[in-house]
C-alpha cells in the first residue's frame, strides 16, 4: 500500500507474483517495492508496526525496509533528534545505503514514521557494520507525506541529515552525510532546521 509518499506493505508476496494494473502514479511505486521484495528466494521485509486494522481487516500495517536478509553485522543505533516542532505531525526518517536516490525518500532502503512527541525524540535504526549510509530525517507537519516547500523549493517543514550535513544550495551529498558503523556519539544527534 502507498499512502502519503512512504511505501507500506500489508504482508509480503509469496509465490508468484501478480501484477494488477493501476492508475497514476502509484503503480511505479508499488511496483517498485514488490520488486524489491521479490529479486531473491532471501529477500525480507523489516517492519515496524504503526496501525492496526485495515478497512475491518485483523492486519497491522507497517512501515516496509526492504532489503535481503539481515546479518550479523547489522547494529541497533539509536539517533536523538532535536529541533522539533512540539507535537505537530509525524517524524519521517529514511535510511539510505548510497548516493542513488538520496535524499528521496521513495528509494530509501528502510523509512520509519513516527508520531511527534516534544521538541526532542531517539530513533532507533538497523544499520550495517562497515558500510556508509546516511540518514534523512523530517517533521511532517502537514500530514501529507512529503517534505514541504515553498514556491522557490525552500523547505518550510524541519529537516535534517545523519552528521548535521547541510549542503550550499539543496539537499547535502551523500558523503557528507554518510556515516560507517560503529559511529562517534556525535554523529549520532540530527539537529533540524
Amino acid at each position: 500500500m502507498v499512502q502519503g509518499g512512504i511505501v507500506r506493505s500489508v504482508s509480503q508476496p509469496s509465490g508468484p507474483v501478480r501484477l494488477v494494473p493501476l492508475a497514476g502514479i502509484l503503480a511505479p511505486l508499488l511496483l517498485w517495492s514488490v520488486l524489491s521484495t521479490a529479486e531473491t528466494a532471501s529477500s525480507a521485509v523489516t517492519a515496524v508496526p504503526l496501525v492496526e486494522g485495515v478497512a475491518g481487516r485483523a492486519e497491522v500495517v507497517t512501515v516496509s525496509a526492504v532489503r535481503n536478509e539481515a546479518t550479523k553485522s547489522d547494529s541497533a543505533v539509536v539517533f536523538e533528534i532535536s529541533g522539533l516542532r512540539a507535537d505537530a505531525g509525524h517524524l519521517c526518517v529514511a535510511v539510505f545505503g548510497g548516493a542513488a536516490g538520496f535524499p528521496n525518500t521513495d528509494r530509501a532502503e528502510q523509512t520509519q514514521r513516527l508520531e511527534v512527541r516534544g521538541d526532542r525524540m531517539t530513533v532507533e535504526l538497523r544499520l550495517r557494520a562497515g558500510e556508509p549510509q546516511a540518514v534523512a530525517v523530517f517533521q511532517d507537519i502537514d500530514g501529507n507525506g512529503r517534505l514541504s516547500k515553498n514556491l522557490l523549493g525552500i523547505p518550510v517543514e524541519p529537516y535534517g541529515f545523519s552528521r548535521n550535513a547541510r549542503g550550499a544550495l539543496g539537499p547535502p551529498k551523500f558523503d557528507s552525510a554518510s556515516i560507517v558503523v560503529p559511529a562517534e556519539p556525535d554523529e549520532l544527534s540530527i539537529r533540524l532546521k
